[in-house]
């Protein structure tokens, strides 16, 4: 498959080193042997509930945090070589983060209250080597603007004069600015009303195939993922269980947890039915088995391995009645 950025075996943990009693030696395991990639024109969606790793997976991706193992490879079109994203030095790591733009969930904090949005669009661009000076970036701006659904007339206005829905275009605006070749959203719908939801997730479609932009969509709506995606990979605690077509996850989901969230998403099933653990030590068996019906010994002691299930769909299951 043709990836312009894949993750390679990652895996982080955090300290719990915390006041003047913590213990240093305390780890949160926060990812686990994570390896996916984005196809270049592509949707890859992250799905799973809060605290499973999906934010830290991304953020490991634009180097916000630093991997303990693994590889970030990115291969720009008809440019440099594929290079190693973790070894990057401080140049490099800016030019590579004008091409990998992350989005953020809640536009109200990520954006200044502050600055204009016209600030808000150029402020970051103006230490790129791509900078136009001020006159044109403030054209491209209204520009972005109108691409997104806003008025060039909103160039000179506050965040603060408008809707959560609106915030978020003006974050979208921001994110393309700098014309990139991926970008990250990070549950950017999840706390607008449904039909906003809806306008968002067309206006992603459209600068989608507009631009040939590739993404990585974070989630823990199934329904909505598997709309807006190509690939869903689907995470718990740590640990990617399940990857698949996104058309076609919803008749053929194999693993326990992956028919969870789609029975949580249809309003029938057990979602509360306990909750993600934090891992505070490395993984030694199905990360979901607390939780699973089918649960046996082996699975709280042997992490499953990989079991193709057909053509790019995969899961990880000791008791699945796959095709090797």
């Amino acid at each position: 498959m043709d990836f312009i950025l894949e993750a390679k075996n990652l895996t982080k943990t955090f300290s719990l080193d915390a006041g003047f009693f913590a213990k240093a030696d305390k780890k949160v395991y926060a990812v686990n042997d994570v390896s996916f990639g984005i196809e270049r024109g592509k949707t890859y969606g992250l799905v799973g509930e809060s605290g499973c790793g999906k934010t830290t997976t991304a953020r490991l991706l634009v180097q916000m945090y630093k991997a303990n193992s693994g590889s970030i490879i990115y291969n720009p079109q008809g440019e440099k070589p594929a290079c190693d994203v973790t070894k990057l030095s401080k140049t490099e790591l800016r030019e590579y983060r004008e091409k990998i733009k992350y989005v953020f969930q809640d536009p109200s904090r990520s954006l200044n209250p502050r600055m204009s949005v016209c600030s808000i669009l150029t402020n970051a661009y103006r230490y790129s080597k791509s900078f136009p000076g001020k006159t044109a970036a403030r054209e491209q701006a209204a520009t972005l603007l109108e691409e997104v659904g806003l008025d060039p007339s909103d160039l000179d206005r506050r965040p603060s004069e408008f809707s959560g829905g609106q915030r978020q275009r003006i974050s979208i605006a921001r994110g393309l600015i700098m014309k990139p070749d991926v970008l990250i959203c990070d549950e950017i719908v999840s706390a607008l009303d449904v039909s906003i939801q809806g306008q968002i997730l067309n206006l992603l479609l459209d600068i989608k195939n507009s631009r040939n932009l590739s993404f990585l969509f974070i989630a823990h709506d199934l329904r909505v993922s598997c709309y807006f995606c190509d690939t869903i990979g689907v995470m718990y605690s740590g640990m990617l269980l399940e990857e698949a077509p996104a058309k076609d996850l919803y008749k053929t989901a194999a693993h326990p947890y992956t028919k969870l969230l789609f029975e949580g998403s249809a309003g029938k099933g057990t979602l509360n039915a306990g909750e993600v653990k934090t891992v505070l030590k490395n993984v030694t068996g199905c990360p979901f088995a607390h939780r699973c019906p089918k649960a046996t010994e082996k699975c709280k002691n042997e992490i499953p391995e990989w079991k193709n299930i057909d053509k790019n769909h995969k899961a990880r299951c000791h008791y699945l009645g796959v095709a090797e």
